[in-house]
């Protein structure tokens, strides 16, 4: 009576050699964008409870698993990133519009392939922005030629910017004034040296003057939030001296300051999907989207699902079915497609030459990084509305880290976060104009860099040559009844999941979510970190992060932290030195549905998105206590740490990726930055424990008499410490050791004369 569309082969063929599955150098050669370096199977024996008041992700699954045809959910979401987990949310929550107080008790369901914000919505700009680039485009478009040619469309696109404009002032409000335990403000700088600017921003006349007009400008942007906003104020010259004295010997004239909401994306996807949970959906990561079952009128009634930790292979049947898949819809929709195709053939139906599947998203990618917390002074971040290529370029405080960001350009979208190297080197390059020359941005302070990928999308059903919309669609299959949503922001996650539910379950129910704080919210206050403190004795830093990160949460959170042994602090041992992260965290994310390494170094902490080096160093550690909590067998706490260094590895370091970039070679400065990489002390030289170590996080660990004859090759005076003169000439030698460490790094080869010829920037081959 119905029609099974499988992707992908067997699900139960599971292979459980790691090595023997995955590209463990994270490279693209994988077809499906390196989604197999995540969610290896843990065939985890354990089952861990959930967060108070949330059922377990052992308890969802078997939920799931038991789904009857007979008695199907009415919403199954695909997709648990922002929008997805916001539709799973918002339908969980839904009231029936002819009784206010009478829940509409909808049946809903939410898979998500990978982890909670495994994809886009961990890698954005961390912004809750308003919009301010789209109010200057709406003014551009009214100013134009087009004005005259053709007023009505002109006006109407106008007004359609301003409009979207102003939804993102009111979901910006939402979350700082609902979600507070999720959200702050941060002001932004924007540095004017020259009063008239050219060639202009957005190729404008008008916005030449924008030196001028920014301060009346941010008031209107303000004003669009009804003042509800830390109001916009102009910095002289002498006080963004004081505040910025990287801007020092720059001929600032004034800085206008203006401010915008800011969140820790990953932590935010992961609150919206635990409230659907706590509201009633039935909601599951790493559980993927097979096929779709079809009816004998081809309509969808159905999906395969299987639990990638497991191999598990279940019917979810639903009564409607939303893809919310980010830049990764047209996979969802392609495995739609070739299920309506088949379901011709079966059913004899003529088809004389199959429909193309018309494309309905576009990546665009987007590289950000990080760098140390001294380049965001006062907590105070810059705008670059003006780059050498027409972008908008933050420069923010985020985590006590600098963030900055971002590229935009076309690119398929794919799962691994690796950065291209000429993309992290643009934006240091970009990030040099506004620093003393004095201060140079070094490629060795990149203490992490990741890629992602945006949904652009555009109606399939539209018109030919119909623009990319810069807001979001939702569209609806006619032949299997499908539903997707695509595009939109992060400030909009909300908005565009009531959109969604609205059209799929139609009038008869209203959403409540803008009334509704997210999970961590309730028992928040501003001062819950001295609780905690005073309770448990943590450090300051170790509470503050708590507070923010999990809300009235954190409480739940101490309880599993161990004792330290020391005076003070008494509890909370952390991950890795220098950061807030602290073991209980891990046995916490446990509960919270993490089920690899990754997860939680990448997600539950930030310390992947922070500092490479530092996840790395902190790996074994999360392994040992995972493994405690999940019951992980030997071999399995094996698999899921090689797994986990792969994908750590795919984010660029201090340490530059040459291969694949135009730079194809190493150039004076990298050999600089190499050394002060290897340079783990920072005293000015190398020692043979350092570079040891050094081989060992790269993956090749070498024996004492290894070790030795390469440490004496570099030691040229014998006196047992490698200068970096000492260090560049050993390079320009062919030895094991340079060419693994040449391998490691993309870097390509070189030849002895190279470094005689070595001046300012110069390359080496």
């Amino acid at each position: 009576p119905q029609r099974t569309i499988a992707a992908g082969g067997s699900a139960t063929n599971v292979r459980r050699c790691f090595a023997a599955s995955t590209n463990v150098n994270g490279s693209s050669s994988t077809e499906n964008g390196g989604l197999d370096i995540t969610g290896h199977p843990t065939y985890a024996s354990s089952s861990v409870p959930g967060p108070n008041g949330v059922p377990s992700r052992t308890d969802m699954l078997g939920r799931l698993s038991e789904s009857k045809r007979s008695e199907p959910y009415d919403v199954l979401i695909v997709g648990g990133g922002a929008t997805g987990a916001g539709c799973a949310f918002d339908a969980a929550t839904r009231v029936n519009e002819h009784d206010g107080n009478g829940s509409a008790k909808l049946k809903v369901a939410c898979i998500e392939r990978g982890d909670f914000a495994s994809e886009t919505s961990s890698r954005s700009t961390k912004l809750i922005w308003a919009g301010i680039r789209y109010l200057a485009t709406a003014a551009v478009s009214l100013l134009s030629p087009r004005l005259f040619t053709s007023p009505v469309e002109t006006v109407k696109d106008f007004a359609g910017e301003i409009h979207m404009v102003l939804n993102c002032h009111r979901e910006r409000r939402y979350m700082t004034e609902k979600q507070r335990h999720l959200t702050n403000w941060v002001p932004i700088a924007v540095p004017f040296s020259e009063w008239h600017v050219s060639p202009p921003p957005f190729n404008h006349w008008l916005f030449g003057f924008f030196p001028i007009l920014a301060p009346a400008v941010f008031k209107v942007y303000d004003g669009m939030s009804g003042f509800t906003c830390p109001s916009s104020y102009v910095m002289g010259r002498e006080k963004a001296r004081r505040l910025f004295p990287q801007l020092s010997g720059r001929m600032i004239k004034y800085c206008a300051v203006f401010f915008e909401a800011q969140h820790n994306d990953s932590r935010t996807n992961i609150a919206i999907a635990l409230s659907a949970a706590e509201n009633g959906a039935h909601i599951a990561n790493y559980t993927e989207m097979t096929g779709v079952i079809l009816g004998d009128d081809g309509k969808a009634i159905g999906v395969k699902a299987r639990d990638r930790m497991t191999g598990k292979v279940f019917d979810v049947w639903a009564n409607k079915i939303v893809f919310a898949g980010g830049p990764f819809t047209d996979a969802l929709r392609k495995i739609e497609h070739d299920g309506v195709i088949e379901n011709e053939r079966k059913n004899e139906k003529a088809v004389a030459k199959p429909k193309d599947m018309i494309p309905a998203v576009a990546g665009g990618a987007g590289t950000h990084v990080v760098l140390p917390g001294y380049y965001c002074p006062s907590g105070m971040g810059l705008l670059d509305y003006n780059t050498s290529d027409g972008r908008f370029l933050f420069f923010l405080p985020w985590q006590k880290h600098t963030l900055v960001g971002t590229t935009d350009t076309k690119s398929d979208a794919k799962t691994l976060p690796s950065p291209p190297e000429d993309e992290v080197q643009w934006l240091l390059n970009e990030c040099g104009k506004y620093l003393s020359s004095d201060l140079r941005v070094r490629r060795s302070d990149v203490l992490s860099a990741w890629q992602g990928w945006r949904p652009l999308a555009s109606d399939p059903n539209a018109p030919p040559g119909a623009p990319i919309s810069r807001d979001h669609i939702i569209s609806t299959n006619p032949d299997t009844g499908i539903v997707f949503i695509a595009g939109g922001k992060w400030t909009t996650w909300r908005e565009m999941a009531e959109e969604a539910i609205d059209k799929v379950v139609g009038e008869q129910t209203r959403s409540t979510t803008l009334d509704r704080k997210l999970f961590g919210g309730e028992g928040w206050s501003p001062n819950l970190a001295i609780q905690l403190i005073q309770k448990y004795g943590m450090s300051q830093d170790v509470a503050e992060h708590l507070s923010r990160t999990y809300g009235g949460r954190a409480w739940e959170v101490c309880e599993l932290s161990d004792a330290t042994g020391l005076s003070w602090p008494r509890f909370g041992n952390p991950l890795a030195p220098n950061y807030p992260y602290i073991d209980a965290e891990v046995r916490y994310a446990c509960r919270e549905y993490a089920c690899t390494i990754e997860d939680v170094l990448s997600r539950r902490t930030r310390l992947a998105f922070l500092n490479k080096d530092a996840a790395i160093s902190a790996l074994p550690h999360v392994a040992d206590i995972m493994a405690e909590e999940l019951a992980w067998s030997a071999d399995v706490k094996a698999e899921q740490v090689a797994a986990a260094r792969a994908y750590v590895e795919c984010y660029a370091g201090r340490i530059p990726k040459k291969k694949g970039s135009a730079l194809r070679t190493a150039t004076y400065e990298d050999l600089r930055d190499i050394f002060s990489a290897l340079d783990a002390d920072g005293n000015g030289y190398l020692d043979r424990v350092e570079v040891g170590e050094a081989a060992s996080v790269l993956g090749f660990p070498m024996s004492s008499t290894e070790l030795s004859s390469a440490f004496s090759k570099m030691d040229s005076d014998g006196n047992g410490r490698v200068t970096l003169e000492e260090f560049a000439e050993w390079w320009n030698v062919d030895s094991l050791l340079k060419k693994r460490l040449s391998r490691e790094l993309g870097l390509g080869g070189f030849k002895k004369e190279d470094i005689k010829s070595l001046g300012g920037g110069v390359f080496l081959g």
